[in-house]
């Protein structure tokens, strides 16, 4: 697994880098500045000493008393922090040296670093200040001290003393050379680096825990929050939100973040309901197109077999109507035995039953060409009802109609039409025999081009299996029946640029839907 630092974890460290640079930066002023300030007390120091001796020498001198000046100068000079004090005269001579007695006499030329700091410059009382006349070094035995050089000067005393003779003119009668160890100054000065080191590494620690703690609450925490949302996103939930707990930039960003998610569901809604309503559209165009195909089959099927039928019908109407015409011959003559007449009328009975249906199926190939003309639909429905109410079997039959007020009227040919009619109420009153409801509801279609009527039954209903076959020529369930009766209805609706269609419930009824064109010169009715 891969190791990947968290946010808390880089931003720390950084911060840690940048604050490590900084305090080292700052330990390294400071540190400067504070050595600074000890080497410049030291100074002070060493200077007040060489006042304190400068002054003794004057009283010493005026009292012409060397003994105890140098029995002063060694007692200072045994002090802890002071390596050793020298008194050096006008010509370079030391003339004394808490160091050695074998330095006394010895001759210190300009060049010397004692003397050098002063005699690089024109007036060493006026330009040369106490931290010129300073220099830090090293001894010979490698220890690090603070050497201070003090020029002591004729004063008028000086040159009128009793005891010897300086002349006048001469400003310096020497100098005094103090040398202090700067080992304590070195230890003070380690010792405050320690306590910065620790202070540091203490504020580094409570620095750290402190943005950790503030990184936590104030940027690891709505970023997970972000996370998690877009986790949420990912996996399809587009209604969650991201809380916004705070009016910064992250707040800002998770109400941005909100906005972006909110309109994402919007798009997915708009595009799943596109779907869906492309997915119902292309099954509504299925099922017109496979309708249209079927149609187009049965219509193909029918013209094929339009051209059968008009062949066989053509050849048995001749033999059949020889055959009717003597059967009635031989009917009416007195010859025929009264015992054979039955026989005789039931084979000019099923003769002209054979006629009949050579005469549909006559019709049936024929396809007579619609003379159409506006009607109202109403006037033939009530035609045909007129008609079948003379009728027995229709006297059980309940009729319930239904028409739309203003309906206008249809351009078909109106005797089709009517014959159309006639057939499905036939069909009905085969449908209930023991009676039923009827029901012939006539209307207006959604966009106004159509007038639709609806003619049901509440009889036995039509098989699933038998639907999509009964338009088809010589289909039928009944014992004599044809099969020509809906076919030729189907052709007729067809040719009068209308739609015929079916529904049945097995045990219910069935329903006929006939849609005829509406004449266009009355469309507005």
């Amino acid at each position: 697994m891969q190791f990947r630092p968290s946010l808390i974890t880089k931003l720390t460290f950084a911060t840690s880098l940048i604050l490590i640079g900084f305090m080292g930066l700052l330990d390294y002023i400071n540190l400067k500045n504070f050595r600074n300030v000890m080497i410049e007390y030291a100074v002070a120091n060493a200077d007040q000493v060489a006042e304190i001796i400068s002054q003794s020498t004057y009283d010493a001198m005026m009292k012409n008393d060397k003994a105890s000046l140098y029995q002063m100068i060694g007692r200072i000079a045994r002090s802890n922090d002071i390596e050793h004090i020298r008194l050096i005269d006008r010509e370079g001579r030391v003339a004394f040296s808490s160091v050695a007695e074998e330095e006394a006499g010895t001759v210190v030329g300009k060049s010397a670093e004692m003397c050098a700091m002063c005699h690089k410059t024109h007036n060493p009382r006026v330009d040369t200040s106490t931290m010129n006349r300073s220099r830090i070094y090293r001894t010979a035995d490698g220890k690090e001290v603070l050497g201070l050089t003090k020029a002591i000067y004729n004063q008028p005393g000086c040159s009128t003393g009793a005891c010897h003779f300086h002349r006048s003119d001469h400003r310096v009668l020497g100098v005094m050379d103090i040398a202090i160890s700067i080992k304590n100054l070195q230890q003070k000065s380690h010792e405050y680096r320690m306590q910065f080191i620790v202070m540091t590494c203490v504020l580094l620690v409570l620095i750290g825990v402190l943005i950790t703690f503030l990184t936590r609450r104030l940027v690891n925490r709505p970023v997970k929050r972000l996370m998690r949302h877009a986790a949420l996103v990912a996996s399809g939930d587009l209604k969650a939100r991201v809380a916004a707990t705070s009016r910064d930039e992250l707040g800002e960003l998770s109400e941005a973040v909100n906005r972006m998610t909110e309109s994402l569901g919007k798009a997915s809604e708009e595009l799943r309901e596109w779907a869906d309503s492309l997915e119902q559209k292309v099954e509504e165009r299925s099922r017109e197109i496979q309708q249209m195909e079927a149609q187009l089959q049965r219509s193909e099927r029918l013209a094929a077999l339009g051209n059968l039928v008009a062949g066989i019908a053509h050849e048995i109407n001749n033999p059949l109507t020889g055959v009717l015409l003597y059967a009635s011959i031989l009917n009416t003559d007195k010859r025929l035995e009264a015992a054979l007449k039955p026989d005789m009328e039931r084979i000019i009975s099923e003769t002209r039953r054979c006629a009949d249906i050579v005469k549909q199926l006559l019709e049936f190939s024929r396809e007579a060409v619609p003379r159409k003309e506006s009607f109202s639909i109403e006037t033939v429905l009530e035609k045909v009802m007129d008609l079948f109410h003379q009728l027995p079997g229709f006297h059980t039959i309940t009729v319930n109609k239904r028409y739309d007020r203003g309906l206008p009227q249809i351009y078909a040919d109106p005797n089709q039409i009517q014959q159309v009619f006639v057939n499905l109420f036939i069909n009905a009153g085969h449908a209930m025999p023991d009676g039923g409801n009827l029901s012939i509801i006539a209307s207006r279609s959604g966009d106004g081009a159509f007038v639709r009527t609806e003619i049901a039954d509440t009889g036995c209903g039509i098989p699933e299996e038998n639907l999509q076959r009964i338009f088809d020529p010589f289909f039928t369930t009944k014992a004599d029946g044809t099969g020509l009766g809906l076919s030729i209805s189907y052709g007729i609706v067809e040719n009068n640029g209308g739609r015929i269609e079916v529904e049945s419930v097995v045990g219910k009824g069935t329903t006929f839907i006939i849609t005829l064109p509406v004449n266009g010169e009355n469309t507005g009715a």
